[in-house]
């Protein structure tokens, strides 16, 4: 009720919080300000669009694949996360504004450590109430370095749209046409904003720099982290990591070669790895509304006008009434014959409802082509136990004792 109520679009007023640094994108923005936005950008997530970013995946976790290479020759244990959060960033970056973080190694960690410190300090807020006035909190980056870190998270990526701009205006100055309708199809998510906005969708800079942003944290982090964790558990279920293989293997043969999204779309265990892995760990343990109109959930209880509602989707996720074993990670949760036993709300990964995440395609596909090109090279084993995993939320859910693994290299025929 609460998720697909037209009074409760609004966020909780925890989120303004994050203003600070994704400005008003999709993840944050007022009700009639979002509903604009949505409604314009949905069109741009169409499967065209997300099948032309696979050259990017490709590119990208080749590039992991060989500096994977070192740890597995080392054949000790170590955390995953960097090497997948800067692929994560990679990505977003190119799919999202087109630019190479490749590029410029110094741009690219301080881009990343902005990005977290960032996010970081943002989610600190909430839990730390002296810091909630904005001037204190002004004082308090100011006093930390943190300042440097908003400076360059937004300077970059206005940069960047300044530039695609000039670059856009040019194509347009130089074709007969204006723009040709297919050519959009080999844009990033930046170009998308730009060309809608010549075509009248009234989108300042700032407002095409918050959507940016909101993609470039909303895709890289996330996606990262579920990354993690779903090879962790792997590591941990040998057995469930063959059966994985197997299904990759008899896709995409014996040979390193380019993985289509037909591919991807085939890889349906992997898949329903992925989705228990979010089960289990959601990367947004909390989803915050407000109502802005009372809401009745049943004949005797009633949600009054401009309350925060908080729904907990790592509770419904672990609730035994939903899942029989909740705590053990089991992908067969997520076959079709038990997902259709379910109500489609006991999975909220993604939260639901007309304020669900509008990137959850593009965050499939691109993980699945990770976690693909990874397993098809390397098995993963590890000494950690589910015991051994203590979480850790700020705005995300996260793994404090690390995601240690090792590798071992494939051997194919």
């Amino acid at each position: 009720v609460i998720l697909n109520s037209s009074s409760t679009l609004g966020k909780s007023d925890y989120y303004k919080f994050f203003t600070s640094t994704v400005g008003e994108g999709l993840f944050t923005a007022p009700v009639e300000k979002w509903r604009k936005h949505r409604r314009i950008i949905t069109p741009a997530f169409n499967m065209r669009l997300l099948e032309s970013f696979f050259e990017i995946f490709n590119r990208k976790n080749q590039l992991l694949i060989e500096k994977l290479k070192e740890e597995c020759e080392t054949e000790k244990h170590f955390d995953l996360w960097r090497y997948l959060s800067l692929t994560a960033l990679d990505i977003i970056c190119e799919t999202t504004m087109g630019f190479d973080l490749n590029f410029d190694e110094d741009t690219k960690n301080e881009f990343e450590q902005a990005l977290l410190k960032t996010s970081e300090a943002d989610s600190m807020r909430i839990y730390k109430p002296w810091l909630h006035p904005n001037i204190v909190f002004a004082i308090y980056a100011y006093l930390t370095g943190l300042t440097k870190s908003f400076e360059m998270l937004h300077k970059l990526p206005m940069q960047v749209i300044q530039q695609r701009k000039k670059e856009f205006l040019l194509r347009k100055l130089e074709s007969s046409d204006e723009i040709r309708d297919n050519d959009k199809y080999n844009k990033t998510f930046l170009d998308i904003l730009i060309d809608l906005n010549e075509k009248g969708a009234e989108f300042t800079d700032d407002d095409i720099h918050d959507e940016v942003v909101t993609m470039l944290i909303g895709g890289s982090e996330t996606s990262a982290i579920t990354n993690c964790y779903t090879l962790l558990m792997l590591a941990m279920h040998p057995n469930i990591q063959e059966k994985v293989y197997e299904e990759i293997s008899s896709i995409l043969g014996d040979e390193n070669r380019f993985i289509e999204v037909k591919d991807v779309q085939a890889m349906t265990y992997l898949e329903q790895c992925i989705k228990e892995t979010l089960r289990l760990f959601p990367t947004g343990p909390l989803v915050l509304r407000k109502t802005n109109d009372a809401v009745e959930l049943s004949d005797n209880f009633i949600i009054p006008r401009n309350t925060n509602v908080i729904i907990p989707p790592i509770k419904i996720h672990r609730d035994a009434k939903n899942y029989r074993d909740p705590l053990t990670w089991n992908p067969d949760n997520f076959s079709v014959e038990e997902t259709n036993k379910r109500h489609k709300y006991t999975f909220l990964a993604f939260s639901g409802g007309p304020r669900g995440c509008i990137g959850s395609k593009y965050a499939m596909l691109s993980m699945k082509v990770t976690l693909s090109m990874i397993l098809h090279n390397y098995s993963l084993s590890t000494d950690m136990k589910m015991k051994d995993i203590k979480l850790k939320v700020d705005l995300l859910l996260r793994s404090a004792t690390g995601y240690n693994v090792k590798l071992h290299p494939r051997k194919r025929k």
